[in-house]
């Protein structure tokens, strides 16, 4: 067998696994829709790749726009991958236009005024500024290093599309045609330069979608999966993150407990799934009024927490009492007109050298001062 073909064959199972790997991320995490576009990519890639690899002097010209349009898609779902993991709005209508003047350049360079040269350029220009796409939103997220090794890779790769066609022109420095083409030194530049570009592109992909996951995978161990507020694991993280920000000798953190009353009283009477969708509600009205004011998290069935920001204790009181007189509004359709739910709170505030569990054990024994003394009402812990 020869070398060529033992390359074909190594570059064809290099990109058909990639396109494995990055699927089963994809589908083992179905939150990692930047996985799936890439593996949508390799697929491309794979196509485009085995296409180009068998093209011959009688292959029709339908397969080799078959080819272009993998190459492209490859470069686009690269893009719209990167769009994905920045949280940026992909620009639909610049690469509709831009993909409709390609085709058009594509069919005029093919049957009109047919030149190889012309239309091979036009081929990897297109794919070039396709992956070209990407450089914005990364620039503008690139505060990790694995976004700048994303940008790096991406804008060499782009840029070697083009290169390639004008280098390879200048060096070997004849004309070609539909005939000599397949036969000619730049079918086999094109596929060694397009296998060694796919593969840099596709090992630092693969190290954002570990590191994606990786990020993702924490950020589940830090959160309650029915609320998706903060478990008590990622309070206690919030708690140490946010100990040095003090501003001034009147601001105060605090922590605010507070714990759902007769909620027992839900479960039994209406089902599980009602009291799921109670605590639901109940957590989305205490996130909503606490922004700008401190993190809510769920610490336990009907428990909920609020570690403020640095504050006078005159506003975390406030906030306490905001959310408690608000939760007997909130309208639950799964339970009947006539069932309020209502909330005990205890607040506590923290002293420099308190620990999150010292504040919450007096928080909590204010919370039970507020039960006794009649529910659905605020108490305030004794000093440390």
């Amino acid at each position: 067998m020869s070398g060529n073909s033992d390359f074909h064959i190594l570059t064809a199972v290099i990109l058909a696994l990639f396109a494995l790997v990055f699927g089963v991320l994809h589908f083992s995490v179905k939150s990692q829709k930047f996985s799936g576009w890439v593996g949508l990519a390799y697929v491309a890639a794979f196509v485009a790749y085995m296409l180009a690899s068998t093209r011959t002097p009688s292959t029709p010209m339908g397969l080799i726009f078959l080819s272009t349009g993998m190459f492209w898609i490859f470069s686009l779902a690269i893009a719209r991958a990167i769009y994905i993991r920045c949280n940026a709005v992909f620009p639909v209508k610049l690469v509709g236009l831009g993909l409709t003047v390609a085709t058009a350049g594509l069919i005029w360079l093919s049957f009109v005024t047919p030149d190889i040269y012309a239309r091979t350029l036009l081929v990897n220009a297109g794919a070039g500024g396709l992956l070209s796409l990407s450089l914005w939103p990364l620039w503008k997220a690139g505060t990790k290093l694995i976004d700048g090794a994303l940008f790096g890779v991406i804008a060499t790769v782009a840029a070697t599309f083009v290169i390639r066609v004008v280098t390879i022109n200048i060096v070997l420095g004849h004309a070609l045609t539909e005939q000599s083409y397949t036969e000619s030194t730049y079918v086999w530049l094109f596929q060694l330069t397009n296998g060694i570009a796919a593969l840099a592109l596709a090992i630092v992909l693969l190290f954002a979608a570990g590191h994606d996951m990786v990020l993702h995978f924490h950020a589940q161990s830090n959160r309650d999966p029915l609320t998706d507020l903060l478990n008590r694991r990622g309070l206690k993280g919030l708690f140490a993150a946010r100990a040095d920000e003090k501003q001034g000798a009147i601001f105060m953190r605090t922590i605010i407990l507070f714990d759902i009353d007769h909620f027992k009283l839900v479960n039994d009477q209406y089902g599980h799934a009602a009291g799921d969708k109670v605590l639901q509600r109940i957590a989305q009205t205490a996130l909503d009024l606490c922004q700008g004011y401190g993190r809510v998290a769920r610490t336990g069935g009907e428990e909920f927490a609020i570690l403020t920001k640095w504050m006078p204790v005159e506003t975390a009181q406030f906030l306490a009492q905001n959310i408690c007189d608000s939760l007997r509004f909130v309208v639950h359709p799964e339970l009947d007109s006539s069932h309020k739910v209502t909330a005990s709170f205890g607040l506590a505030i923290l002293s420099d050298t308190d620990s999150l569990h010292d504040g919450m054990d007096r928080a909590d024994k204010a919370l039970y001062h507020a039960k006794r003394n009649g529910r659905n009402q605020v108490a305030l812990a004794k000093a440390a």
